[in-house]
């Protein structure tokens, strides 16, 4: 019997910052996957994935010898829960060749002594400290958002990141600013307005301006006004932006957007047209 699990990755965050001491981040599913499946040859596991599974079967107290290979649709480096969504899969993937499950919870503590985490792999949207995996707020399901993926270049090391000394500092800067978007994100999930969680996501994609700054950011903000956008979104620890539509925008609408924002920004480079789902992890038995 064939054994896999998938789990999305993501489109940056909706919110990042710390208040009250408490680092965090909103998480930002999107409709790309990592996939880990046991196979019967031999494969190749990434540095983080082979840890991932090292740590799982001592969490457990047992061995596995299943061959285990990973697929991504996701970029390293860009800020798309790449390596949390590989890490998570594994420890899944592990438990389940030895019988087991882990839960939502087990999987944090384990991925976050790996590295820094995206709760991607949480039901449905969270607010997730990455650094110690507690899920700190359940905001809800995904709402109906088609998303424009863009990368602004480069690669940003996420252990490196946030071991840099001015960080608490400049979180502690914007935590004002991140409250406010912070509330407007919780009142467009209770009226399901997709406006105020458009709001929300260019207020603290603003405030991370000076954490790790996007030369494009802006141009792509004022051009996607013109185009029915209700916001953008960054990755706060990436290099990802992402320029958010509702769900019933016409596509030819969003493309023009898309072509626009290309011959107007420079040193910019399309992904993809996603939809923003409701994270999680997917078991698949064949």
């Amino acid at each position: 019997m064939g054994l896999s699990v998938k789990i999305p990755g993501s489109c940056g965050e909706l919110v990042q910052g710390m208040i009250d001491d408490i680092p965090f981040l909103v998480t930002c599913p999107i409709s790309m996957y990592t996939k880990a499946s046991i196979t019967k040859y031999f494969s190749y596991l990434p540095y983080k994935a082979r840890l991932a599974r090292n740590k799982t079967l001592d969490y457990l107290g047992t061995k596995s010898y299943a061959k285990f290979c990973l697929t991504t649709e996701l970029l390293t480096g860009k800020g798309m829960a790449s390596s949390s969504a590989d890490i998570a899969s594994i420890c899944q993937l592990t438990a389940l060749s030895c019988k087991r499950i882990l839960s939502q919870d087990e999987i944090s503590k384990i991925a976050t002594s790996i590295e820094p985490t995206d709760g991607i792999f949480c039901k449905g949207i969270v607010r997730y400290n990455h650094l110690n995996g507690q899920v700190l707020e359940h905001l809800g399901l995904a709402p109906k958002i088609k998303i424009l993926m863009f990368d602004c270049g480069g690669k940003v090391d996420t252990l490196s990141f946030n071991r840099r000394k001015d960080l608490k500092r400049l979180y502690q800067e914007n935590e004002n600013t991140i409250k406010e978007a912070l509330d407007y994100l919780r009142l467009g999930f209770k009226e399901k307005n997709n406006k105020y969680i458009g709001k929300a996501c260019v207020m603290s994609a603003y405030a991370n301006q000076k954490i790790l700054y996007k030369k494009q950011l802006e141009d792509i903000m004022i051009i996607s006004e013109d185009y029915q956008a209700i916001g953008v979104n960054v990755a706060h620890s990436g290099t990802v932006i992402g320029v958010l539509f509702d769900d019933n925008c016409e596509e030819s609408l969003i493309e023009e957007c898309k072509q626009k924002i290309l011959s107007e920004c420079f040193d910019l480079h399309y992904l993809d047209l996603v939809k923003m789902i409701s994270g999680g992890i997917v078991i698949e038995r064949e």
